[in-house]
């Protein structure tokens, strides 16, 4: 029975109910990527590092993420932006050591709080922010490159800096899908790399990834099917007010304040400015929706 002792990188051993827990939230990473058609790792992250050391929950979250992309990059190949993707990938590498480092030394409550930070404010800026300006420039794929390398080693959230820079360059649907596919495929097998060479990832993380698999299967059928009764606008803003539920949970984990006082300032923030904006939002979205439908027609 040795198959199924698991150990953290630091030596300690895990307990069954902590694994269940993660076997379990792991559904979610695959239902959610489904149905939305993105947020499987964000969604999935924060609430599996409540029961793991990042150090354990990071490596996990990118050897699922590296074996979905490299399905995707194979199907999106003829679509893909070559050379825009090989500019952010080399330029992730750069990134790479930054969120390593700061994974080995970085202190377990200041990691979760920065991604709890990062949660919040990702969700606030995916809801409110309608349009970005269209900036088309080759060379923004070297900073946002970098950005998304240091967090996908640090916290296995390296989509939204590629996102926004493929929204800065107004790319074309398949385009756009197909350039990050390519850029998660290589760099995810980057950060193992990393990780593997640093000591972080262990025997006991993929024999953790093998555990969950029946349940990342189950989620994806019924992801599936939920996909296809279900409004994506709908399913996406339940995603992101999920995204911030679990950012704020990290946070009062970490800084031991109450669970009202770390959701409390976010949501009543989350109201005020949807009172405030949430209708004009709406108007430009759907303009830039209908701009789009008369193009492609």
């Amino acid at each position: 029975m040795e198959f199924f002792n698991l150990f953290t990188p630091d030596g300690a051993a895990l307990e069954t109910s902590a694994i269940l827990i993660v076997i379990a939230v792991m559904f979610l990473y695959t239902f959610v990527g489904i149905c939305a058609g993105f947020g499987g790792g964000l969604t999935s992250m924060p609430l599996i590092t409540m029961v793991l050391p990042l150090k354990m929950a990071a490596p996990m979250s990118v050897i699922v993420g590296t074996a979905t992309a490299l399905y995707a990059t194979w199907l999106s190949r003829k679509e893909t932006d070559w050379k825009s993707a090989a500019v952010l990938i080399l330029f992730s590498f750069l990134g790479i050591p930054v969120g390593l480092y700061a994974l080995s030394y970085v202190p377990d409550h200041m990691m979760k709080i920065g991604l709890g930070g990062f949660l919040i404010l990702y969700s606030f800026y995916s809801l409110f922010i309608p349009k970005l300006p269209i900036y088309d420039r080759r060379w923004i794929a070297a900073p946002m490159g970098a950005i998304a390398g240091a967090l996908g080693a640090a916290f296995s959230t390296n989509g939204p800096p590629v996102v926004m820079y493929g929204m800065l360059r107004n790319l074309g649907p398949a385009a756009f899908r197909g350039t990050l596919n390519a850029f998660f495929t290589a760099n995810n097998i980057a950060i193992v790399g990393g990780l593997a060479t640093s000591g972080i990832l262990t025997i006991s993380t993929f024999k953790l990834v093998i555990f969950c698999i029946p349940t990342m299967i189950l989620g994806s059928i019924v992801g599936q099917y939920v996909h296809k009764r279900i409004s994506v606008k709908v399913f996406r803003v339940m995603v992101f007010l999920l995204l911030i539920a679990s950012g704020a949970m990290l946070i009062k984990g970490a800084t031991g304040i109450s669970a009202l006082s770390a959701l409390l300032p976010a949501f009543a923030l989350l109201v005020i400015l949807q009172l405030a904006f949430g209708k004009k939002i709406a108007a430009i979205r759907a303009a830039d929706e209908a701009a789009r439908a008369q193009q492609s027609s």
